[in-house]
């Protein structure tokens, strides 16, 4: 049991190990082939998944080959926290996209306590302040509304991302005519109606609508889709640690008993 217990931690913690040495290579790969500064600043969070990853995995790997409980208890008690801490972010994820969960639980006082805008969050976060600003460098500089003129033409039939629909052509309420792609002309009476996006489109392939709330709403939109996404992977790797973890604790259990019978031999 001692061996199949230790060649099971060893094994899943092989696996973890090759999986950060990925993510540290496919961060590194961007960050040295970039050629903007978002897309770099993206390869920032990989990277340092990699590490911790490839640390926590190394620490398991060697506590179980080498059978030492004093690596096998840090490993432990690291992956412990990582647990508890990806519980804490799951929950915060499912808040902030859920949102009738948001809805119950902010501004929610508990003893003094009062909870955050979780309704409100992804909002505040991406879209208010000076942070839209760099938000909006980086859709121009991806080139996200580089949209060929021809498949445009027929957008009834094309399935545009929240972001291409909202930030690359005027809401459609406005009632301007499209030209092509991204050159759209407003109506000699002026648009359809008052609205402030309306008037900030531009067709300038700089400005086009993303000064536009609904280019922010869409966003918003695409971000808490992607957050969903997030949720689901996180919750998978919340069953691997937590399988991960009991194998390790009965790992360091029976390497526990078998040294206490050497002892007493």
């Amino acid at each position: 049991m001692v061996r199949v217990s230790n060649f099971i931690v060893g094994f899943l913690n092989c696996i973890s190990l090759v999986l950060g040495l990925i993510a540290i290579a496919i961060a590194s790969f961007f960050y040295v082939h970039s050629s903007t500064h978002c897309q770099k600043e993206l390869s920032d969070p990989l990277f340092v998944s990699g590490i911790v990853l490839f640390i926590v995995s190394l620490l398991g790997l060697i506590g179980s080959c080498c059978r030492t409980n004093a690596i096998l208890l840090i490993y432990l008690i690291v992956l412990f926290l990582l647990i508890v801490g990806l519980v804490v972010f799951i929950i915060f994820s499912f808040l902030i996209t859920n949102e009738d969960a948001a809805k119950a639980v902010s501004h929610k006082g508990i003893k003094g306590f009062r909870s955050g805008d979780f309704q409100n969050w992804l909002k505040n976060h991406f879209v208010n302040g000076k942070k839209w600003n760099e938000i909006r460098t980086c859709l121009k500089d991806s080139k996200v509304c580089k949209i060929q003129n021809n498949a445009f033409e027929k957008a009834a039939h094309l399935n545009l991302s929240p972001i291409q629909s909202s930030c690359c052509k005027p809401p459609s309420e406005c009632g301007f005519n499209s030209q092509n792609a991204t050159f759209w002309i407003a109506p000699k009476t002026g648009p359809a109606v008052d609205d402030s996006d309306c008037k900030a489109w531009n067709n300038q392939q700089q400005t086009l609508c993303f000064d536009c709330n609904a280019c922010k709403a869409g966003f918003v939109d695409s971000i808490r889709s992607q957050w969903e996404n997030l949720l689901i992977a996180n919750l998978c790797a919340l069953v691997f640690l937590i399988f991960t973890y009991i194998v390790g604790c009965w790992a360091k259990r029976n390497n526990s008993t078998r040294d206490t019978r050497k002892f007493y031999r």
